[in-house]
C-alpha cells in the first residue's frame, strides 16, 4: 500500500483529497505548512506528496530545494491558482503532473494510477543508456549515437516523466512517430494506450468525429455511437501528427480540450473529462504555419511547451552505418535468413546521397536492395543516387 502525503492548508481541501485517496488504496497522511511537510518527509519516504503552491510558511514550489528528501516521492503540484507558466516552473523543478483545485476524481485517480518512484524511472533510463552505449539503439525504437541524436535522448529523458505537452517537428522521415513512441514507452502512462492520428491523413468533414466522437444519429450515417481518440487514449497518450492540417474550427476545439480537460462527442451536450498526454508533430515551420494561418498562435503555444528538432538524416551521416545494420537485421528476420551486407561501393554511396525522405527513405531502399541483391552482398547499382 503506497504513502500519499498532502500538503495543504485548507483542511476542507485536505480531507476531500484524503478521503478520494484512502478509496484508492493509499494511506494518507496531511502536512499544513512547509515546515510540518518537512518535518514528515524526513521521518518516512511518501510514494506520492500532493503539494499545494501557497502555504502559510511560503510557497510550495521551494519544497523542490529540499531533493534530498524528495528524491523517492512522486510530487504532483495541486493549487487553485496555477497558471501554464507556474506549472511548467514546477515541471521544470521535477514535478510530475499538476491538478487544479476543486479537484476532478477521476484526474486525481488518473494520477495515483501512474505513481512510480523516481528511482525506478531512473534505474529504466539507465537500463536504455547502457544499450546505446552497446548496441546504439535509445529504447525500442530509436537508433543512432551521433551528436544530435544524443542530444535528442537528453530531451526525451528530461520530459517523459512529466506530464507536458511536447511538439516534434522535423522533416518527412525523420522518424516523429518513433519519438513520441519513446516519449510514451519511458512515461507514467506507459501502462495505458498509445494512439496516433495522421491529421493530414483524415477527411477534414470526418476529424471532428474521429477525434472527439459522435452520438448515434448526429448526423447521417452515424448508425452508432462512436469513442473518438480522446476517450480510446483515456490515461495514456494521444499524437497528433502534422497538426498544421487540422482545420482550424476544430483547432479550436482541441485548444479547449487542453485547457479544461473536458470535450464533447459530436451530437452531445455532455461534457466528456479527460485524461490524456498530448504529443504533436509538424513537418513544417510551426512559426511559418501561424504565418500563413494554418495553425492558431494560441494552440501553438499550447502545444510547445516542450519542443523537440528531430535532425534529418543527412545531417547524421555518422549513424549511417548503425541504422543500416538495424534495419537489414530487421528485415533477415522477417525473411528467416542472414543479414545481407553492403559492399563497400555500397557504403559510399549511402554516405553520399543526401536522403531527402530521410530515415523512411532508407529503409525503403535498403528493402528494395535485399530484394533485387544476389548472394549475401549489396552492390551500390540498386541504391539510389
Amino acid at each position: 500500500m503506497g504513502l500519499a502525503l498532502i500538503v495543504d492548508d485548507d483542511a476542507d481541501a485536505a480531507d476531500m483529497l484524503a478521503t478520494l485517496i484512502a478509496a484508492e488504496g493509499f494511506q494518507t497522511a496531511v502536512a499544513t505548512s512547509l515546515t510540518e511537510a518537512k518535518q514528515q518527509l524526513a521521518l518516512r519516504s511518501p510514494d506520492l506528496v500532493l503539494l499545494d503552491l501557497r502555504l502559510p510558511d511560503g510557497n510550495g514550489l521551494s519544497l523542490f530545494s529540499e531533493q534530498s528528501l524528495l528524491s523517492n516521492a512522486q510530487v504532483v503540484l495541486i493549487t487553485g491558482h496555477a497558471t501554464l507558466e507556474t506549472s511548467i516552473e514546477a515541471l521544470r523543478l521535477g514535478a510530475a503532473d499538476y491538478l487544479v483545485k476543486p479537484v476532478h476524481p477521476d484526474q486525481l485517480r488518473g494520477v495515483l494510477g501512474r505513481v512510480v518512484r523516481p528511482n525506478m524511472l531512473a534505474a529504466e533510463l539507465e537500463t536504455w543508456r547502457e544499450q546505446l552505449a552497446r548496441e546504439g539503439r535509445f529504447g525500442q525504437h530509436l537508433v543512432g549515437r551521433s551528436e544530435q541524436m544524443q542530444h535528442v535522448y537528453q530531451q526525451i529523458a528530461r520530459v517523459a516523466a512529466t506530464s507536458v505537452s511536447v511538439f516534434i517537428v522535423g522533416e518527412s522521415g525523420t522518424g516523429k512517430e518513433l519519438v513520441a513512441q519513446t516519449v510514451h514507452g519511458l512515461s507514467r502512462r506507459r501502462g495505458q494506450a498509445f494512439l496516433a492520428v495522421n491529421c493530414g491523413a483524415i477527411s477534414p468533414h470526418l476529424m471532428e468525429s474521429e477525434i472527439f466522437g459522435h452520438e448515434k444519429g448526429s448526423f447521417t450515417g452515424a448508425d452508432r455511437q462512436h469513442q473518438g481518440f480522446f476517450e480510446r487514449a483515456h490515461g495514456g497518450t494521444l499524437f497528433l501528427d502534422e497538426v498544421t492540417e487540422m482545420p482550424l474550427e476544430l483547432q479550436v476545439k482541441l485548444l479547449r480540450v487542453l485547457e479544461t480537460g473536458s470535450f464533447m462527442r459530436v451530437g452531445s451536450s455532455v461534457a466528456r473529462s479527460t485524461d490524456v498526454r498530448i504529443i504533436a508533430a509538424t513537418n513544417r515551420d510551426p512559426l511559418a504555419a501561424v504565418a500563413a494561418g494554418t495553425l492558431r498562435e494560441d494552440l501553438l503555444y499550447r502545444l510547445n511547451v516542450f519542443p523537440i528538432a528531430l535532425p534529418p538524416l543527412r545531417d547524421r551521416p555518422d549513424d549511417l552505418g548503425l541504422l543500416c545494420g538495424h534495419f537489414l537485421r530487421a528485415m533477415a528476420q522477417e525473411e528467416g535468413g542472414l543479414p545481407l551486407q553492403p559492399t563497400a561501393a555500397a557504403l559510399h554511396a549511402l554516405r553520399a546521397y543526401r536522403w531527402p525522405g530521410n530515415v523512411r527513405e532508407l529503409r525503403n531502399a535498403l528493402q528494395r536492395a535485399c530484394v533485387m541483391a544476389e548472394g549475401g552482398c549489396i552492390p551500390d547499382e540498386w541504391l539510389p543516387v
